[in-house]
């Protein structure tokens, strides 16, 4: 990417200027400011490791990296191990990002390997299927079998208490933020641009972003005549199990980017179906995070105690299951803009009459990943089986 390319160029100069000087020592810390979840403005991430190599922050055979919690982060010169904590979809973007080749993945969640054997993804990255998940067993994280895997580096999403297991194991930890931007998409491209700067390569895949954002333009574009009281009102179900009913981070961004009324805009924790039944929903999209699927919905087969019978969506038979491709299509992932196509098409049918899912993701797969798929293969991605849903996490 053209910021990637950029920040070598300046780090090229750097080492001209600085005639590598410097004795001080590089420091793993945290910038000024307090951590959460926000990224690093691309306008300080790069520019401001530039300054601190001048600063003496860049130390023989090291490099130092601000992170999108904002930690000061030193590598090794050379990085040919890399695990992955907690970040779902970041096997999937990792493996498209290296053009389908995983030789340097030696960790990932448990979760990630359930969509990986249940997904096109398999057939894309075959080696993604031996990655071992056994740092993760049981639910925890177990250090121990971590450090038998040698990481160079790990990858990770989380707060201070995960930063640190891994900093007292000797492992520099990167943290990966989902709210590195507003749209499932940007967030996306944030890992993509963060995984150029750590291991110092281009990304073998481009212009997912720029797609993206033609697609949003033109959904948009169908439906700007249809009036504010006339759009569809949708329940976006991020997470549901007999433990857990919330709406997740990334429904608001779906409904934006597709022109309909997100009923669930703002709610925060638990959800129950009192509130379901006040918004009463037009149309509802379950993530493939959860195990139910439409027809759970529609024989009020979900959560013991919940009845669905009332509500529009339903009775309507309007409930709609993500697909699963690269990776589930409602996080962060480089299949997010083809999610964009299907909500859209769901959501305003009459609109998109002329649009096909199927062959829309065929030309997709083609462009981007240089696969042919089959017919079988679009059938699999658009109707996931069960048992995909999140078990950890």
């Amino acid at each position: 990417m053209k910021r990637y390319i950029k920040f070598l160029a300046g780090i090229s100069l750097l080492s001209l200027l600085t005639g590598c000087t410097s004795n001080n020592t590089a420091t793993t810390g945290k910038t000024s400011g307090n951590v959460s979840n926000e990224s690093v403005p691309d306008t300080v991430s790069k520019e401001s490791v530039l300054n601190q190599a001048t600063d003496g922050k860049q130390k023989s055979g090291k490099r130092v990296i601000i992170d999108q919690y904002g930690y000061e982060v030193e590598l090794p010169e050379k990085i040919e191990r890399i695990a992955i904590h907690r970040l779902l979809p970041l096997p999937s973007v990792y493996a498209v990002y290296k053009g389908g080749n995983v030789d340097g993945l030696v960790s990932m969640p448990p979760d990630s390997l359930i969509a990986a054997q249940n997904s096109i993804l398999s057939k894309y990255a075959p080696d993604i299927l031996n990655v071992s998940t056994d740092y993760y067993k049981g639910g925890e994280l177990n250090m121990e079998e971590l450090l038998k895997l040698k990481p160079d580096v790990v990858f990770y999403a989380g707060g201070d208490k995960e930063r640190q297991q891994f900093e007292n194991a000797g492992i520099p930890a990167v943290g990966f933020s989902t709210t590195a931007d507003t749209s499932t998409i940007g967030v996306m491209e944030k890992w993509i641009e963060q995984m150029e700067d750590v291991l110092g390569e281009e990304s073998k895949v481009n212009g997912i972003a720029e797609y993206a954002a033609e697609t949003e333009k033109e959904i948009l574009s169908r439906i700007s005549d249809i009036p504010e009281k006339d759009r569809v009102k949708v329940l976006m179900i991020g997470h549901y199990s007999d433990t857990n009913f919330t709406l997740g981070g990334f429904g608001e961004y779906w409904t934006d980017a597709t022109g309909s009324i997100n009923v669930g805009k703002g709610a925060e924790g638990n959800i129950n179906m009192e509130q379901v039944y006040a918004w009463n929903p037009d149309k509802i999209f379950v993530s493939t995070l959860s195990d139910f699927f439409p027809e759970d919905f529609y024989n009020n087969t979900t959560v013991e105690g919940a009845d669905w019978s009332g509500v529009s969506a339903v009775i309507n038979k309007e409930v709609y299951k993500f697909p699963l491709g690269m990776h589930r299509w409602w996080p962060p992932s480089t299949d997010a803009p083809l999610a964009l196509w299907w909500i859209a098409k769901n959501t305003y049918p009459d609109k998109f009459k002329d649009i096909s899912i199927e062959d829309k993701t065929k030309e997709y797969y083609k462009k981007f990943y240089d696969m042919e798929l089959s017919d079988e293969d679009i059938d699999a991605i658009l109707h996931p089986v069960k048992g995909v849903g999140r078990h950890y996490y």
